[in-house]
C-alpha cells in the first residue's frame, strides 16, 4: 500500500505546479482584456463620427450611383475569418470556425486571419488567402495592404459580397460568433440627416465619399479585430480562471485519498507490531 504514496505525492506536485501556470495565464488575460476593452470603445466613438460626417455633409442622390453599393448575388463571397494564433481560449476558436462552416460555399474564397484559421483551412478544400493571417496583432495602419486588396477584388467584380466573420463580445461570459458586411456598403447606414442642408463639395460628394471608404472599411475591420481580441482574451480568462478551479478540487481530493492511504498504512503497521509482540 505504501508504494501508492508517492504517486498520489507526485499527482498533487504536478498539479500544483499546472495550477500556477494557468493562474498566471488568467492574471496575464486580464491585463490585456483591460487593454483591448478601452480600444474597443475608442474604435467605436471613431466609426460613429466617421458615418456622421458622411451623414452630416455628403447625404446626396448621387452616392446611390457609388459601385460600393452595387450588389451582384450571382458571385461568389470574401470571407475575412478572424480566430486566435494561441489556444488555451475555451470555445472561441471552435464557434467561429463551426459558423464558417456553415455560411460558406465552395465557390466562395478566405482570408485566414490568425493561426487557427489558417491551421484549419488547410485540411479544407476551400480557396485562402494567407498573406494576412497575422492581421491580428497589425495596428489600424497597417491594414492598408488588406483592404486595398478587398476593394481591388470587389470593384473587378470578382467578388459580389465581402464580409468578416468575428467573435462579438456580449459581455464577460458571452461571446457570439458574427459577421458584418463590409461590401458592398449598406445605403441606409449613410443616409443623410434631412434636417441639415447639404454643403457644397468640390468636387463632388460621389468623389469624395468613395476617397472616405477605404477609411470607413478599414476602420470597420480594425473594430472587429479589436473586438475578437476582447473576445480571446475574456475567453481565456474564464477558461483559465476554471482550470485554476478544477485544479483547486483535485488536489483536495488527492489530499484526502493520500491522507486515508497513509493512515491506513500507519494502521496496518500497528496491527503488525501487535500481532508480532503477541506471538
Amino acid at each position: 500500500m505504501a508504494k501508492g504514496l508517492p504517486i498520489l505525492r507526485r499527482r498533487i506536485t504536478s498539479i500544483k505546479a499546472t495550477k500556477k501556470v494557468t493562474k498566471a495565464m488568467q492574471m496575464i488575460a486580464t491585463t490585456k482584456l483591460k487593454t483591448w476593452k478601452q480600444s474597443m470603445l475608442e474604435s467605436r466613438l471613431y466609426a460613429e463620427k466617421l458615418v456622421e460626417v458622411v451623414q452630416t455633409n455628403l447625404h446626396h442622390e448621387s452616392l446611390k450611383d457609388s459601385v460600393f453599393f452595387k450588389l451582384d448575388q450571382n458571385l461568389p463571397s470574401l470571407f475575412l475569418v478572424i480566430t486566435s494564433n494561441l489556444g488555451l481560449c475555451g470555445p472561441y476558436n471552435y464557434n467561429i470556425l463551426n459558423e464558417l462552416t456553415k455560411r460558406v460555399k465552395s465557390s466562395d474564397a478566405i482570408v485566414a486571419i490568425g493561426e487557427k484559421a489558417l491551421r484549419f483551412l488547410k485540411n479544407t478544400s476551400i480557396e485562402f488567402n494567407a498573406n494576412f493571417v497575422n492581421a491580428g496583432s497589425l495596428s489600424e495602419a497597417t491594414l492598408t495592404p488588406l483592404i486595398q486588396e478587398v476593394l481591388q477584388q470587389f470593384k473587378s467584380r470578382k467578388f459580389g459580397k465581402v464580409i468578416v466573420l468575428y467573435t462579438k463580445f456580449i459581455n464577460s461570459l458571452i461571446f457570439q460568433p458574427s459577421q458584418l458586411q463590409l461590401l458592398p456598403l449598406s445605403l441606409a447606414t449613410f443616409e443623410g440627416k434631412t434636417n441639415i442642408q447639404t454643403p457644397l463639395i468640390e468636387p463632388d460628394p460621389l468623389s469624395v465619399f468613395e476617397k472616405l471608404v477605404p477609411f470607413y472599411l478599414k476602420n470597420a475591420t480594425y473594430s472587429t479585430l479589436i473586438e475578437s481580441q476582447v473576445s480571446e482574451q475574456s475567453s481565456r480568462r474564464n477558461a483559465m480562471e476554471k482550470a485554476s478551479d478544477n485544479a483547486d478540487d483535485l488536489v483536495e481530493q488527492l489530499q484526502l485519498a493520500f491522507n486515508k492511504q497513509r493512515q491506513a498504512n500507519i494502521t496496518q503497521e500497528i496491527a503488525e507490531i501487535i500481532g508480532g509482540a503477541s506471538s
